[in-house]
Parts: structure tokens; sequence; C-alpha cells
């Protein structure tokens, strides 16, 4: 699909999902779905609730994003259709799954020859070794959304840089920006590229199929054709800020 039809059918769902929030869905969301679904819906029900990880998740974001140049739409459609090499910081797009609108912002893309080349996500966790479900099927999700834009995604990698909570934000910006400038050069897995505090790359090609049938059951609970199903998982449960509401928790 050429870039002015991608753009055309963008502009088109951003003026849907300005009619129509309700029938939006945030990759966060649907991976969320994966770790707690019941934690999902008393979202919807509660409202989200502050807790010291969002803060810090929002601080790193704020830190990667403090250097960049803010460019129009205009601008990065123009810069596309010529092929430019260019890191997209922060930035929404949206897509469609069946009836509804996918709408994200990944921490980073890498655009080049008018093709998304990388997505790259940062996580913050106790086991930078391991790539939870959930997690794994986020960073996914944004590959899906450019996909379903028409982007040509052949050539599209994942990068997913999980690291220890004490990681300084400084150092992981440092992390992110030496990957988005060399990550041609390594193959696909993961890359430990601090020993202390560990922050581990998790380097894999997107494959648009791969979780198709997971989102499928996702959207199952937004077509409200099942309950929100809990974690059986006690130490989630403990560590939920809705557990004092939550009829289900193994606390």
């Amino acid at each position: 699909m050429s870039i002015e039809r991608v753009r055309e059918k963008h502009t088109s769902l951003v003026k849907q999902l300005s009619e129509s929030e309700e029938s939006s869905l945030a990759p966060s969301k649907i991976a969320g779905q994966f770790y707690c679904e019941k934690q999902v819906a008393l979202t919807r029900e509660h409202g989200d609730i502050e807790t010291p990880a969002k803060t810090r998740g929002s601080e790193t974001h704020e830190k990667a994003a403090e250097d960049s140049e803010e460019v129009s739409d205009e601008e990065f459609w123009r810069a596309l259709e010529r092929g430019e090499r260019q890191v997209i910081v922060e930035s929404p797009f949206i897509g469609e799954a069946a009836e509804f609108l996918i709408g994200g912002i990944p921490d980073a893309v890498l655009f080049e020859n008018q093709s998304p080349q990388l997505i790259f996500e940062r996580k913050t966790t106790s086991r930078p070794d391991y790539l939870y479900k959930n997690q794994r099927i986020q960073a996914w999700l944004y590959g899906f959304i450019l996909d379903s834009l028409g982007f040509h995604t052949d050539n599209l990698r994942i990068a997913v840089l999980s690291h220890e909570q004490s990681l300084e934000p400084g150092t992981g910006k440092e992390l992110q920006q030496l990957v988005m400038a060399s990550y041609e050069g390594w193959e696909t897995g993961d890359h430990e590229l601090t020993e202390s505090p560990t922050a581990i790359l998790h380097l894999s090609e997107f494959s648009k199929v791969e979780y198709l049938e997971d989102l499928n059951w996702a959207l199952g609970y937004w077509r409200n054709e099942r309950e929100p199903i809990p974690t059986e998982k006690a130490a989630k449960c403990r560590a939920c800020e809705y557990n004092d509401v939550c009829p289900d928790a193994h606390v």
C-alpha cells in the first residue's frame, strides 16, 4: 500500500476515534487481560489508581522523550514519503481489529524506506531475563496496528528493553539510543546490555499472525461474550491496587 493510502487510512481512523472513543482499545488494556483480566474490569469500574510503579513509568517515558524534536503530522508523513530514517517517540498510532479501533503510543518506532523497521519498548521488571506474555503481546500489538494500516512489515523487528527498577533513567535513555542506532547489527534473541543493574534487550522478528488467536480471545471480553477472568496467582492480588474491592482477590 502506498504511503498516501496509509496516511488516508490513518486519518480516517483518527476521525472515527474522535467520534466514538467507546469503540477504541489500547494495547496496554488488551495486554493487561493476560496479566489479570479482572483488574482491567475493575479499572473500568473504579477508574485508574496511581501507583509508584505507574509514576516511575511516566518518569521513564518523559526522560526518554525530553530531547526529542516535535514535528507536525505533515512533516512526519512527508519524511516518510521520502523514505528518510526517522525515530518517532511517544506518538500515537491507530489501527483496527474487527469492529474495534486499537490506538496506542509505543515508546519509539524507527521508520526508514517508507516502512517501520523497529518498534522499541521499555519494561521495568524484577526479571529482566524473562518477557511475560502480557509484555510480549503489548509490543506485538504496536506492530499489528502498523500492519493493519497497510505499512510494509516484512522487515519489522521488535525490541523490548527489560531492566531492573534501580537502573538510572539517564542510563536507560542511553541504552534506548544505542539500540535504535545499532539494532541492525544484532541477531535476534536476548542481549545483556548491563550487568548491574541488569538490563536485557529482547530482539525478535514481528509476525503478523503470532498472537492473533490471543487477540481474538481478548476481544471476546469487550464484546461482552464472557465475564472477566481473574488471575489465580496470589502474588498478583497482593500487589494489586484494587484488591480491597475485588471479590476474587487471593489475599
